[in-house]
């Protein structure tokens, strides 16, 4: 399965953008206040990149998370997080990059925008799935050296404030995906042994270690 990449688009300096960051910004902050208040959640979504459809769900408990899919597990303590990739039989072992904003990468942060590391403005009304939305654009302010950035179209209902769709454009890579939230399940009780990484239960499987 492709990783996919959380990260932003265009801002609009003018007199009319500098509105539209107001409102955008009066939508993030009601988002951030909405998951602040909830607790141990699950998350189930679906990625899109190209042809390829993903269905998936993750669950988190503070800086603490799990991600299954039908082809990869993430387990994640707040500090490492191991990669299971069933179809090639390997663990991958990593570092947590607080920075990331990606399903696979660091789904605590998949709807924080607000720390300074993008530009945001609001967009207009959309229509998602037959869900009436409003659309916020955003933009990394540092992006990486030597890359076009990527872009991030965030789509929340008018109903809930809740996310609907996230959409991707990798600019240097030419690539396109979307991320589908089916349904947020806040205020659960989680099994903590479920964000654990157990090697007894990956017997035989290669194991890669990129932690410096």
């Amino acid at each position: 399965m492709k990783r996919i990449l959380l990260v932003i688009a265009a801002a609009v300096l003018s007199v009319g953008g500098a509105m539209a960051d107001e409102k955008s910004n009066v939508l993030l902050s009601a988002l951030a206040g909405k998951a602040a208040a909830w607790g141990d959640y699950r998350v189930e979504f679906m990625v899109s990149i190209d042809a390829d459809t993903v269905n998936g769900s993750y669950e988190v408990s503070g800086d603490s998370y799990h991600v299954v899919t039908p082809d990869i597990v993430l387990y994640c303590d707040g500090t490492t997080k191991w990669e299971v990739n069933l179809l090639d039989r390997e663990v991958a072992i990593d570092r947590v990059d607080p920075t990331d904003r990606t399903v696979m990468g660091n789904p605590t942060r998949l709807f924080d925008f607000l720390d300074g590391s993008y530009s945001h403005r609001y967009v207009g009304p959309a229509l998602i799935g037959g869900v009436a939305c409003e659309r916020i654009e955003l933009q990394e302010t540092a992006p990486a050296t030597g890359t076009e950035g990527q872009t991030i179209d965030l789509y929340l209902s008018t109903t809930t404030g809740l996310p609907v769709r996230v959409g991707y454009t990798i600019g240097f890579l030419s690539t396109e995906a979307t991320v589908d939230v089916v349904r947020i399940t806040p205020q659960i009780t989680l099994d903590r042994t479920a964000f654990s990484y157990s090697p007894g239960r990956y017997s035989g499987y290669e194991i890669i270690d990129f932690r410096p």
